[in-house]
């Protein structure tokens, strides 16, 4: 009497016939079975993965951060997952509105998620570098959550309902702790939905050290770019602390490392490397910044 094996629910019609195949030349054997599922291997991952059909041209998404994109080969690459990050003032929030600004000027969704700040405050944030904010709002492009106490499970809702293009996440660590970021199946969830969806995303974090110290966390290795903000001295005579800026990756993407001063202005963040200050001061003034912070660490451990 032929044994009949059992049909897995997950083939496909063209699978069974494979399997039907194997069992009317060769009979209902296990070694039958097996070639038909090697088979089967073989034809399925090619259909998960058309490699024709993959579209050679990365579509990227403008910063609205004057200069910054030109850097980026035309700006951040569409569905990533970048993080914003530095020690505190240094001007995260203000990119990050930039960024969701430049988007809905270009009549995109977009989705500011903060965990820290109240929306009153937030939108007085924006208005003060002339931002419109009221009219995106009202007209459905911006939607701003402010001190949000949502969990991941009703921010997944809000964004299959509003479909952004753009969305930020300040600040991450309010949010989960690092060390539990890349392993908790919350966040796992919601950036499963960011990629589907090809959302270009911002999540901002928080560093209590500058970029003078090659230290990173699990937010910056589940990111794929990483641009750092911070202050520092760019020379001998003008003692104060001038912002600068660093990409310090962004997958699929050519890019300088070096940090490059930019500029606070009543319009946002302008001129992105507009001075012209050499890479090589900026590089110099970073390692003394170093080499400084080494020597008071080592003088308090005495």
């Amino acid at each position: 009497m032929k044994t009949k094996f059992p049909i897995h629910t997950t083939l496909s019609a063209d699978a069974i016939k494979v399997l039907e195949r194997y069992e009317k030349e060769l009979g209902a054997k296990n070694v039958v079975l097996e070639k038909a599922l090697l088979n089967l291997d073989t034809t399925r991952f090619k259909a998960k993965l058309d490699t024709q059909n993959i579209d050679k041209l990365i579509k990227r998404i403008n910063t609205g951060i004057p200069g910054l994109d030109d850097f980026l080969e035309g700006g951040i690459p569409k569905g990533f997952a970048v993080i914003v990050t530095g020690p505190p003032g240094t001007g995260k929030t203000t990119f990050s509105m930039q960024y969701l600004m430049e988007g809905v000027k270009n009549g995109e969704r977009c989705i500011f998620f903060s965990f820290e700040e109240r929306a009153q405050q937030l939108v007085q944030h924006f208005t003060r570098f002339g931002w419109d904010v009221g009219k995106y709002i009202d007209d459905g492009y911006l939607e701003i959550f402010g001190i949000s106490m949502l969990t991941s499970e009703e921010m997944i809702e809000i964004i299959d309902s509003h479909k952004p293009e753009r969305v930020v996440f300040d600040s991450l660590n309010v949010l989960t702790a690092p060390a539990d970021f890349r392993t908790s199946t919350a966040w796992r969830s919601l950036h499963r939905l960011l990629k589907k969806n090809m959302i270009t995303s911002l999540l901002v974090t928080e560093k209590s050290h500058g970029i003078e110290r090659k230290e990173f966390d699990d937010f910056d290795f589940l990111g794929d770019g990483v641009v750092f903000l911070d202050f520092i001295q760019t020379n001998d005579i003008d003692t104060t602390p001038m912002p600068v800026m660093a990409v310090q990756k962004m997958r699929a993407t050519r890019v300088d490392h070096t940090p490059q001063p930019f500029r606070f202005t009543n319009s946002g963040i302008a001129k992105y490397r507009a001075l012209n200050i050499p890479s090589q001061t900026l590089q110099q003034r970073i390692e003394k910044r170093r080499a400084e912070r080494l020597g008071i660490e080592k003088s308090a451990e005495m």
